[in-house]
């Protein structure tokens, strides 16, 4: 009897460790879940978070021309030793590499120092069949307390008009979210570079170089960097937006 009883016992005491072993396991395994769901980020600031990144994240590989306005002689507006002709292509340029970084095709109309034409401009422009073109521009004016973005679009004739707005529109929300730049909003204005070009146009006036906090904002190369990239997020949101449709 004694033999049987302490194999019995044997028994429980196996039995009873595998099924702690087992409870355990059980149990470990709802700490974790419960773990995760209480450090789990809300579903609905999930799909928030999701739909702020596919926002700037492009449909498909989109072929963009970017246009630092000036070049060579023609240094554009200044003030003392800081020339809008720098200033576009340094925008221009963060723009590019930053739209390039998401798989798309970017075409500079110049890339170095060189003045273009504004037909020839045109020419580029209408001979890349890109889906978009922004030139880029930096604003001055006598009364040094104008300041802010402004971008510009304009239509032959209601040629491309909604598009043209929709562009102007993007751009402009996008590019004043940093760095406390004033919204000037859009304004329709008879330009030869968007007059010449047969693809969906804006001209964005980054700044007045003649105001003094917009003239430390244009002197700061990290703020160049983000406008370059917020109005890169601007041409991706209105392409999205028109290839959705």
């Amino acid at each position: 009897m004694r033999i049987v009883g302490r194999k019995n016992f044997m028994l429980s005491c196996i039995f009873f460790i595998l099924v702690m072993l087992v409870l355990g396991k059980s149990i470990k395994i709802l700490n974790i879940n419960n773990s995760i769901n209480m450090t789990a980020v809300p579903i609905d600031s999930t799909i928030d978070k999701q739909a702020a990144s596919s926002k700037y994240t492009p449909l498909k590989k989109y072929y963009i021309v970017i246009d630092p306005g000036h070049g060579g002689i023609d240094k554009g507006t200044s003030y003392g030793n800081m020339y809008e002709k720098d200033l576009t292509l340094k925008i221009a340029r963060y723009a590019a590499a930053y739209l390039k970084g998401k798989g798309n095709v970017v075409f500079l109309t110049r890339n170095e120092d060189k003045l273009l034409g504004l037909d020839e401009i045109g020419d580029k422009v209408n001979s890349s069949y890109a889906d978009a073109f922004v030139s880029i521009h930096v604003n001055s004016l006598n009364d040094n307390n104008f300041n802010g973005i402004t971008t510009l679009y304009y239509d032959v004739n209601g040629y491309q008009k909604d598009e043209r707005i929709k562009l102007a529109r993007a751009i402009e929300s996008e590019a004043v979210k940093n760095d406390n730049w004033a919204n000037k909003g859009i304004k329709r204005q008879n330009l030869a570079v968007l007059r010449y070009s047969k693809v969906p146009g804006v001209l964005v006036e980054c700044g007045f170089i003649t105001n003094a906090q917009d003239r430390i904002r244009l002197s700061n190369e990290n703020v160049l960097k983000r406008l370059g990239e917020n109005i890169s997020n601007g041409i991706i949101y209105y392409l999205n937006e028109n290839y959705k449709k």
